[in-house]
């Protein structure tokens, strides 16, 4: 396995994060979406606004092999992931278990740890976020030409 360590955003990487997660998106996600759902993810993940979201309680780790971002979750209010991506050669490896578990210590401040977590699931996380210990709470939905899977883990404490 890759030796990677997990480091926090830092203002000025949010170009090499959407390079990250627009080139997995393209390849692994971008085909079960309409025209519309691309378009209003592109948007999501435009630099600036990774930034600005950076401001406003949404946190970002990353997994980083060789001074080169391979990974990265965005959590918003402490407990909804909102984007978690690793880079194609780096699957499969623990990354995004470790970009999750690490968000639980680091994110999410002490004695505050919210009894659920949860996400909305590409198609193609779904497996992944199984993995992680996720579970379906409703059938799949479609809003803005995106589809998801409402999933959410209950966290022990």
């Amino acid at each position: 396995m890759d030796y990677f360590q997990i480091s926090k955003y830092e203002p000025g990487l949010e170009h090499e994060i959407h390079l990250l997660i627009k080139k997995v998106y393209d390849e692994f996600v971008s085909g079960d979406y309409s025209e519309e759902g691309n378009r209003f993810f592109y948007e999501w993940i435009d630099p600036e606004k990774i930034a600005e979201r950076q401001k406003n309680q949404n946190t970002i780790l990353l997994a980083v092999i060789d001074n080169r971002i391979v990974g990265m979750i965005e959590l918003r209010d402490n407990r909804n992931i909102s984007l978690l991506f690793v880079d194609k050669n780096h699957q499969g490896k623990g990354i995004a278990k470790a970009l999750f578990k690490e968000s639980l210590k680091k994110c999410v401040p002490a004695g505050s740890l919210p009894d659920k977590f949860y996400v909305h699931a590409s198609p193609y996380s779904i497996p992944v976020y199984k993995k992680l210990g996720f579970t379906e709470t409703d059938v799949m939905q479609e809003q803005f030409g995106i589809k998801y899977l409402p999933m959410e883990m209950i966290l022990k404490k």
